[in-house]
């Protein structure tokens, strides 16, 4: 057979039969066997006009938001407002009443360039249930220079937690602010919010677990279940509430490590010490189960999502050289951290003989030993 004829052939006719007509004109006439489709002549297609309620929507509610003077009664009102205009003009379904279910159901649609000032606003509004349907749907990837800290002094690190796992880039005083939130939980409350994310994960785990018992599951299953009941028991185990907080932080890919090491070199003594025994906790549970990896793939599997929030073996290591290169002469003059980084230096001494065939990640093994 032809090229043309495979082209111009039944499959190829079924296939354009299927074509959708996006603008309204003259419908395409139908192909036929023996030859391509008629084009359709340009003055057939037309391109629906922008709905000019959705921009005086959009345009209102940024102006509205500006406003240091907006209740929480009137950010409601306004929100919702928007949401019903946006639903109106895309023909969606009336959206709840419930304006944080309301965003979660319009999500796709909810433009990108409101998404900061809301959240900024309902920070301020002590309106926490917007944050985090808009950090949970991914509509924070860039979140307002403020939040964060805001977030962190209102006592709600369970937020901070949710907009660190979804951001794309944070700056500096971000993690700065990030950092301290987890290191020094400012008050019971605080501490309190991150036990119910450490909750989270255990009931994770204990799911993954269950995963692996059920009678007949079938192999892929089980197979999975393994691997996630691992990296969960992994971050689970060992860890206080607040180191699991630091999880969302270090294991997301998007953390650049000069602005970390920024954000580090901020840390006062006490935070130095807590971070460097979170990060030394990894490498020993890397040191002992070894065959422990990333698993992207549990990400779409419904229970097992924190996976894509377990701290890679790489990024650890690379996060201790930071703490090592900007706080050097601190830990090494602190006595009562002297015991404390000869086990360091042993761990990865350890790690370094086991990784002789593992590249780059020697080098950096290598460069982490000579500095402890």
């Amino acid at each position: 057979m032809t090229l043309l004829a495979a082209i111009t052939g039944p499959a190829a006719a079924a296939a354009a039969a299927n074509l959708i007509v996006f603008t309204p004109g003259a419908a395409p006439p139908p192909p036929t066997s023996s030859a391509l489709p008629t084009q359709i002549p340009p003055s057939e297609w037309s391109l629906y006009p922008a709905d000019p309620a959705l921009a005086t929507a959009a345009s209102f509610l940024s102006a509205s938001l500006s406003s240091n003077s907006v209740s929480l009664p009137r950010f409601r009102s306004l929100l919702t407002s928007f949401l019903t205009t946006l639903s109106q003009s895309l023909s969606l379904r009336t959206p709840s009443s419930n304006v944080s279910l309301a965003i979660r159901s319009i999500a796709p649609y909810f433009p990108g360039a409101l998404a900061s000032p809301v959240a900024s606003r309902a920070a301020t509004l002590a309106e926490y249930d917007v944050v985090l349907a808009l950090a949970d749907c991914c509509l924070l990837r860039h979140p307002p220079p403020n939040l964060l800290s805001s977030l962190s002094e209102a006592g709600r690190p369970d937020l901070v937690c949710a907009v660190v796992r979804r951001a794309a880039d944070l700056r500096s005083s971000e993690l700065l602010a990030t950092l301290r939130c987890f290191l020094s939980p400012a008050s019971d409350a605080a501490y309190d919010a991150m036990m119910s994310v450490k909750n989270r994960w255990k009931e994770a785990a204990v799911g993954a677990v269950d995963l692996c018992r059920e009678k007949g599951a079938a192999m892929i299953a089980n197979a999975t279940g393994k691997k996630a009941a691992m990296l969960l028991m992994m971050a689970h185990d060992g860890f206080t509430s607040p180191e699991v907080c630091l999880h969302y932080l270090f294991a997301s890919g998007n953390v650049d490590s000069v602005v970390l090491g920024a954000a580090v070199a901020e840390l006062d003594g006490g935070e130095v010490v807590r971070l460097m025994e979170y990060l030394t906790k990894w490498i020993g549970k890397y040191q002992r189960f070894p065959e422990a990896q990333p698993y992207p793939e549990a990400v779409g599997i419904p229970g097992l999502e924190l996976c894509d929030s377990v701290p890679s073996f790489g990024v650890v290591t690379r996060a201790l050289g930071l703490v090592l290169d900007e706080h050097f002469s601190h830990l090494v003059l602190n006595a009562d951290l002297k015991e404390y980084l000869k086990t360091t230096e042993m761990m990865v001494k350890q790690l370094t003989a086991e990784a002789e065939s593992s590249g780059p990640i020697l080098d950096l093994l290598r460069l982490l030993q000579h500095d402890v």
